[in-house]
């Protein structure tokens, strides 16, 4: 599980920006957060702001961190870290490293801090702490290219030094040579935590294609058609089928922007994925069957099909998901409906945890969410600098209506609109 999260220097990311999920001491909303030993995490935390505040930034920031750590080993020397974009409008800003950190519990069931700093061309700094008491120790420490080792860790990690590159993160070379010290917290970052962009429709689905593909016991056919009828959509069964197609073909059905990321896929053949819908229609007093092609439908219904995967894989696993723009073309009810699926036990059985950004004011309710899931992000437009901070910094009482307080202007982070 996901205890914290922190970037420096990233994008509009100026100053250090912490989206923490450990719980306050608040007693409300108990299903909200997971007890486990002596930490008390939150199950979801929604992001809200303005447009061009920074919100996709922070998801940006997250995945850039995620990509950072899964694509080291197979970077070349002297490559640059192209995920690596430092805040622009300050000349020092432009020369210092962006700065990552996690904090998490691994499937191991420890606790682990790993960071990392870097500038385009190298890694300036790295960290690994595990907590195996009630107080951390250090299985590495990097500056540049000198590291320091714990004598626990020092016979197995020293080794492998030898085999890293200024541009590599340590974490990933030394599991690539089998150290076990460093296997638990990779494997975390590798399949822990996942971010998504649910507005951006070709990424969505080439991430829940192949699960909906895969699925042979029927089950997430049953979850996904049961969400689609929570949202009132007559969508009553779909259809997967796969279409072998060369590399050429498969890079000609992509839409350019996602041409470049695509381009190094090996040259055999790859799969195309047609998904199509069902509809019960009354015809004449009869009943019938008619199918749509996904693109037919509306945005709305497409957004939430693919999400559904998603969602029940991260109910399956304990996945943190982590989704910009969530509310995408969806309903302020259904997207409240989704929130409080995580947090309810019965179906959260695995405490799968939810970040999103969202527009969804409905959610600014503390019948629903407690004063630690709810942010706020705002950019100030004279610096440029996006500010992030928790309701929880504010001494509001349970029976304040924060949706109101939120759109006088009392939190900021809404847009400054001229009449």
């Amino acid at each position: 599980m996901l205890l914290q999260f922190s970037v420096e220097n990233y994008k509009s990311i100026k100053d250090k920006a912490v989206v923490s999920m450990e719980a306050s001491s608040d007693k409300e909303h108990q299903d909200n957060v997971v007890i486990s030993e002596k930490d008390r995490i939150l199950k979801s935390i929604a992001v809200f702001g303005p447009n061009a505040s920074g919100k996709s930034n922070l998801f940006s920031a997250l995945t850039a961190a995620l990509l950072t750590v899964r694509e080291s080993s197979t970077i070349q020397v002297g490559q640059p870290l192209k995920y690596i974009v430092p805040f622009k409008f300050s000349e020092n800003s432009v020369n210092t490293p962006t700065s990552f950190e996690f904090v998490f519990t691994a499937k191991d069931g420890l606790k682990y801090v790993y960071g990392f700093s870097a500038s385009p061309q190298r890694v300036t700094s790295e960290y690994l702490y595990v907590y195996k008491t009630a107080k951390a120790s250090s299985v590495f420490e990097r500056s540049n290219d000198d590291f320091t080792f714990t004598s626990v860790y020092e016979k197995e990690l020293k080794p492998v030094v030898s085999r890293n590159t200024s541009n590599k993160l340590f974490l990933s070379t030394a599991t690539t040579w089998n150290c076990a010290s460093t296997r638990e917290p990779l494997l975390w970052l590798m399949n822990g935590i996942n971010t998504y962009n649910s507005s951006n429709r070709e990424e969505m689905i080439y991430v829940s294609g192949p699960l909906l593909e895969k699925d042979s016991a029927q089950s997430l056919k049953g979850f996904t058609t049961s969400i689609l009828h929570k949202a009132d959509i007559n969508i009553s069964d779909f259809k997967v089928t796969t279409e072998e197609k060369t590399h050429e073909q498969f890079m000609q059905t992509l839409p350019n922007e996602l041409k470049p990321i695509f381009s190094a896929l090996p040259p055999g053949p790859h799969k195309n994925l047609e998904i199509e819908t069902m509809h019960v229609i009354e015809e004449n007093g009869e009943k019938r069957i008619y199918s749509l092609n996904l693109s037919e439908e509306s945005i709305g219904t497409i957004n939430l099909f693919l999400l559904s995967p998603i969602i029940k894989r991260a109910f399956e696993t304990g996945e943190v998901v982590c989704i910009d723009e969530f509310d995408a073309s969806l309903h302020p009810l259904l997207v409240l409906y989704i929130v409080q699926l995580f947090h309810n036990p019965l179906y959260n059985k695995a405490n799968a945890q939810l970040i999103i950004s969202s527009h969804t004011t409905e959610l600014l309710d503390l019948s629903l969410m407690r004063r630690d899931q709810i942010y706020f992000i705002d950019k100030n437009n004279r610096t440029g600098v996006s500010d992030l901070y928790s309701l929880d910094e504010y001494s509001e009482r349970t029976r304040t209506d924060i949706r109101k307080a939120y759109l006088l202007g009392r939190y900021d982070a809404i847009p400054n609109i001229e009449y």
